[in-house]
């Protein structure tokens, strides 16, 4: 659950070395006007600036839409993560 008291529904999969997250538009516009990724960048790991810049990007574009989402992958070993990161409309 992203927040309290609310009803998330994103979806994770299970990927060959990896995971996808789906998030839902209302998962997205929580990500969006809470700025998580910039929590998520100050974390100590390589990946983590890079990935709380781009989610809070891609959130704050998807947000702009009512149907708006943001769906990402993350694959490797947890020192030298890596993936994808999509905003749809």
């Amino acid at each position: 659950m992203l927040g309290a008291g609310s009803a998330s529904a994103f979806a994770v999969t299970p990927l060959p070395g990896g995971v996808q997250v789906d998030l839902t538009p209302a998962d997205t516009q929580w990500v969006a006007n809470s700025h998580i990724g910039q929590a998520i960048a100050g974390l100590p790991h390589p990946s983590a600036a890079s990935f709380g810049e781009a989610l809070d990007s891609a959130a704050a574009m998807s947000s702009q839409f009512p149907d708006g989402r943001v769906v990402f992958t993350v694959y490797g070993p947890f020192d030298t993560l890596n993936g994808t990161m999509l905003a749809l409309q």
